[in-house]
């Protein structure tokens, strides 16, 4: 077998994570390395790309500039998921939570001895899924873990998690990569049509390159005019809101909420949309709907988002249409008030 059949698949950062990797590792190497390491930010911008790189990196037996070798038998196992001091937690079964027995799992994990004498790495991705009893169970092994193991919580919201387990993670906010760098990547994998893709998801590159095989961004101009319809007058609530329920509300919620928030921007900064198949349709809804409105649909999308994250299942058509109605100047939430 030759040498290029044995190299193992290793995890990269992205190009504007390298000096957050750089920072880790040398934090590592000085003996600093925190047990528990929050890493968060927008959805879509690498963070689960950073914290693999990372377990691999630690994981191997002769990092060189970084990153992992590749060959080594540390490596071989990360890469296939059968190293047996990495540990992986997500949703499992179509769940969108991580359940309590799932950490007991991660709790043994953190407890035993690491069976290659080095790290023991636990990657639990997205923390936010941890349902509250999850994280109440996690809490000691984040108090006291053991000697040479990480906890890396990837999350991109960490405000739903408890206030004991983010006190308890040293954490890193990682922000947007700048627009250009983004681009330049994101032209490389699909071309011409990154900037409209980079301006949906709303400077994310990882998630515009999702976007990229999405049904509803091929299909977007006409979701916007559904919008924009409701906003003008000429179409109702009740026929406007089927249109928009054909897609997940969960992934629609940031699709719409980003298009608010660029009617927002337009209206106090004059600055229109990098798309310009969606640009009129934006510039039509800002002006048919003041800002103080956009504001409080944009806050009441992103409230049924997060209530959707944290495992509501709503009627579709209903939540469709209180997020219209908003639009027209009816806000169903406040009246609850």
């Amino acid at each position: 077998m030759n040498r290029q059949q044995t190299l193992a698949r290793i995890q990269v950062p992205c190009p504007w994570h390298q000096d957050t990797m750089a920072q880790l590792l040398d934090q590592h190497q000085q003996g600093r390395l925190p047990h528990a390491l929050l890493i968060s930010g927008a959805k879509g911008i690498g963070k689960l790309r950073l914290a693999e790189s990372l377990a691999q990196t630690l994981l191997c037996d002769n990092p060189a500039g970084g990153l992992p070798c590749g060959q080594c038998q540390g490596c071989q196992l990360s890469a296939a998921g059968t190293h047996p001091d990495l540990h992986r937690l997500s949703p499992e079964d179509k769940s969108r939570a991580i359940k309590i027995d799932q950490v007991r799992k991660l709790v043994g994990f953190a407890t035993r001895t690491a069976q290659y004498s080095g790290y023991r790495v636990a990657i639990v991705a997205p923390a936010e899924a941890l349902n509250r009893n999850a994280q109440n169970a996690l809490l000691k092994t984040l108090e006291e873990p053991g000697g040479q193991t990480l906890l890396l919580l990837v999350c991109d919201q960490p405000t739903l998690l408890l206030p004991t387990i983010r006190s308890r993670c040293q954490q890193r906010i990682l922000p947007l990569p700048p627009q250009e760098q983004a681009l330049e990547w994101l032209q490389g994998q699909v071309g011409e049509s990154a900037r409209s893709l980079l301006d949906a998801a709303q400077g994310a590159p990882l998630r515009a390159l999702d976007l990229d095989q999405a049904e509803w961004f091929a299909d977007r101009a006409r979701l916007l005019e559904v919008l924009v319809s409701v906003a003008e007058g000429r179409q109702s609530v009740a026929q406007a809101s089927p249109m928009l329920s054909k897609h997940d509300p969960t992934e629609m919620a940031g699709v719409i909420y980003g298009w608010l928030s660029r009617c927002l921007n337009q209206a106090y900064s004059g600055q229109q949309s990098a798309d310009a198949s969606l640009a009129p349709l934006l510039t039509r809804l800002s002006r048919a709907v003041p800002p103080a409105r956009l504001l409080r649909a944009a806050q009441r999308v992103l409230e049924g988002r997060r209530a959707l994250m944290s495992g509501a299942n709503p009627n579709k058509d209903l939540l469709y249409e209180q997020w219209l109605l908003v639009l027209v100047g009816v806000d169903a939430a406040a009246a609850a008030h």
